[in-house]
């Protein structure tokens, strides 16, 4: 596979393959009647970056024209940050590459979030497949990536080179992105450097939007197996504790609630109760009884 100085991995770069690999959109009747399928180029980039920072809080819809612009500069490679977009925040950045290394568990899990919302996985299209295959080819060909450069793509989020994975055949398709995800945003803070491979790849159309109509990844040829991972759950005897506790708390309120009722309202059923019947001025009361005996002293 020849190398080409041209060809670069950088966030813009690989946002453009994650479009490529994106669910199906909805027709143009829908987006007409101003319906959204939450799948949009920006849509997409705001989900990246929240892989990267949990807490970041989305651009208004006040702001959302200027952040579509940020989004197509950046997948452009026209930017490498903005305002919107924390590429360059060194605080973020440190704290992103210690969950990696220190607590793989949360990181992987956004990015599988970010896969289950856009990525077409185990379809007929092999748009999962397709997209390792041309992030492959482009890490093969980024000549400015050495062969033992490391990227956190493993399943349990070890370390692999990338002479290692260019060799693979089966990915675990969160990891692996996560792993390129990772290394672009420690290693490539000036996404300029991929605006020739993007120009390459979406060539211009006199203004309109650009269409990807690049065959990156036709010369892997080997087969390419992509699956999930398992994406770590908190531990079952947490969640029984706390369920117990919640449990007796509402076991308490019950009983309470019970006994305060008894108090409000009680039945009772008395079996051949006495009845007094009552008649004349010197009135004696006299039961309904078996048997009454009277004695006049």
């Amino acid at each position: 596979m020849t190398k080409n100085e041209n060809q670069r991995l950088c966030g813009g770069t690989f946002l453009t393959l994650l479009l490529q690999a994106r669910k199906p959109r909805m027709g143009v009747r829908k987006h007409y009647i101003s319906e959204s399928d939450g799948l949009s180029d920006p849509a997409a980039l705001i989900a990246l970056i929240k892989v990267m920072v949990p807490d970041y809080i989305a651009p208004t819809a006040s702001m959302m024209g200027t952040f579509k612009g940020n989004t197509s500069d950046f997948k452009a490679c026209k930017i490498s940050s903005s305002a919107y977009l924390p590429f360059k925040d060194s605080a973020a950045l440190n704290t992103f590459d210690d969950r990696i290394k220190t607590d793989y568990g949360s990181a992987i899990e956004a990015m599988s979030d970010f896969v289950a919302t856009f990525i077409d996985v185990g379809t007929s299209t092999k748009k999962d497949e397709y997209l390792v295959k041309a992030l492959l080819e482009l890490i093969e060909k980024d000549d400015s990536i050495g062969d033992g450069q490391a990227f956190y793509a493993s399943e349990d989020g070890s370390i692999v080179t990338k002479t290692t994975l260019l060799s693979t055949s089966k990915f675990c398709l969160q990891s692996f992105l996560l792993g390129i995800w990772h290394f672009v945003l420690l290693n490539r803070k000036d996404n300029k450097v991929g605006q020739k491979a993007y120009n390459e790849w979406c060539p211009p159309r006199g203004g309109a939007e650009r269409i990807y109509s690049s065959t990156l990844g036709g010369s892997i040829t080997r087969p390419i197996q992509v699956y999930g991972c398992e994406v770590p759950v908190p531990s079952v005897e947490a969640e029984i504790i706390d369920d117990g506790q919640y449990e007796e708390f509402e076991d308490a309120k019950t009983e309470d609630n019970t006994e305060t009722d008894t108090e409000k309202t009680t039945q009772q059923t008395i079996n051949n109760p006495i009845v007094f019947n009552q008649s004349g001025n010197n009135n004696i009361q006299i039961a309904n009884v078996d048997t009454l005996t009277i004695n006049n002293n």
